[in-house]
């Protein structure tokens, strides 16, 4: 991967940083979008620790203003653009259907879906430019099952995996594969502030898992990088994370 550049959405923490640097580790140069500019610097300083160079973008994804942005500095930065992880995302806070607002369904989908369908219809010129490229959604175990009391996120990470199979089918014929990643539950900062108020519903989720225990964040960037690396005759598709639970 020397000399190629990935573009991470939501890439200062979680699963994002943790793909950044794994990239990072096999060659990559990186670009990751976020929206906390100190965490962002942060961020860019543990990446050039790895010996590559690093864009960082304070910006949001359900802004295509921002997202267009974000991309001409990756360009300018780094020259190419090969690879995009596109990972942000916002949980729902799980409470009856009949309590939630629409506010709040805004929300969601605009940083769920329309943040993924923006940052997939800026990325791909730039990536036909440099001559292809791979695209990796982040979906969820959710996208393939209903969730109670959170019926707003689960919606959302279907239609990334809806969005996924669409672009991939358009782009197929133009060196342009675009998969996803499914993970479970994984222990990321959003999802220790997500567990902290409620320890029974830690332990439940932990124990829904077969393997006993949530995902950590290495896991995840594992199967993002096998996506654009190796798994070349595959698009359309997605990988589950998520300790076997799709399994029951």
């Amino acid at each position: 991967m020397n000399g190629k550049t990935i573009f991470i959405t939501g890439g200062n923490d979680g699963i994002g940083l943790a793909t950044a640097r794994l990239f990072a580790k096999n060659g990559a140069n990186v670009a990751i979008m976020g929206r906390r500019a100190q965490r962002n610097e942060v961020a860019k300083a543990e990446i050039e620790a790895l010996g590559v160079d690093c864009v960082a973008v304070t910006g949001d994804v359900s802004k295509e203003a921002d997202i267009q942005r974000a991309l001409e500095q990756c360009m300018e930065g780094l020259g190419r653009l090969d690879y995009a992880f596109n990972n942000a995302g916002i949980e729902q806070v799980p409470k009856a259907l009949t309590e939630q607002t629409e506010d709040e369904y805004d929300t969601i989908f605009n940083v769920n879906v329309k943040g993924v369908w923006l940052c997939m219809k800026h990325q791909i010129p730039y990536m036909l430019q440099s001559g292809g490229g791979v695209i990796v959604n982040d979906s969820s175990a959710s996208g393939l099952h209903g969730t109670q009391m959170m019926p707003l996120y689960s919606a959302t990470k279907h239609a990334v995996l809806g969005l996924t199979k669409s672009v991939a089918l358009e782009y197929a014929t133009q060196g342009i594969r675009v998969n996803a990643v499914c993970p479970g539950a994984v222990s990321t900062p959003g999802y220790e502030k997500f567990v902290a108020r409620d320890e029974a519903m830690k332990l439940a989720i932990e124990r829904a898992h077969p393997m006993g225990r949530v995902g950590c964040s290495d896991e995840v960037a594992s199967a993002v990088l096998y996506l654009c690396r190796d798994a070349t005759f595959t698009t359309g598709s997605w990988i589950l994370t998520d300790g076997g639970r799709m399994a029951q």
